[in-house]
């Protein structure tokens, strides 16, 4: 059965850093840019969780290989460095339990917007990435979760290829679930 907010499909649950800003929803030129740079800020998630065995490679040249490590190993310290530094400047949101699909949002929490409102979501996906996904949303419903408030938002104007990253990302975290649940022991 398809939930109205959330959508068919995987769904990430868990707990990330992320405000609520009301405002009108953005559109044209200024959600155009909110798209290219949602895209690029998921892309560029997408490549540091990456596998990276680099099997085939170690195979036909080690050397090639160990030195890719090499940098990957110091753009790791570079973008920790430099979200330590952006996060003195300007500290990250409180983490919020939430339920994340390509199609809206779900927030637990007592601080969450009235229902009828629009506005933006910046959520953090990646510590690594101290840039926020800004997400345009309407609060259509909320219900409450025993002594908690669960906010219920669904995106608007989200280009194709962010909703297409938005899967691809929670599919990577489910993937991730998956695979470290078969290896914990019983």
């Amino acid at each position: 059965m398809s939930d109205p907010v959330l959508g068919e499909g995987l769904v990430f649950e868990g707990v990330l850093p992320l405000d609520w800003q009301e405002a009108p929803l953005p559109d044209g030129a200024e959600l155009a840019r909110w798209n290219a740079d949602g895209a690029l800020l998921l892309g560029a998630e997408a490549s540091l969780e990456e596998a990276r065995s680099h099997e085939a490679l170690k195979e036909e040249s080690p050397a090639l290989a160990h030195e890719l490590q090499r940098l990957e190993f110091k753009l790791d310290i570079l973008l920790r460095l430099t979200a330590e530094l952006a996060s003195h400047h300007s500290p990250l949101p409180a983490p919020q339990s939430l339920r994340l699909s390509s199609q809206g949002l779900e927030w637990t929490g007592a601080d969450g917007p009235r229902v009828g409102a629009t506005g933006i979501v910046r959520l953090y996906v990646n510590r690594a990435l101290p840039q926020p996904l800004r997400l345009p949303c309407r609060v259509v419903d909320e219900r409450r979760a025993g002594e908690r408030r669960v906010v219920r938002l669904r995106f608007m104007g989200l280009s194709d290829g962010v909703v297409e990253a938005l899967d691809r990302l929670i599919f990577r975290h489910h993937r991730r679930l998956v695979a470290g649940a078969r290896h914990t022991p019983e």
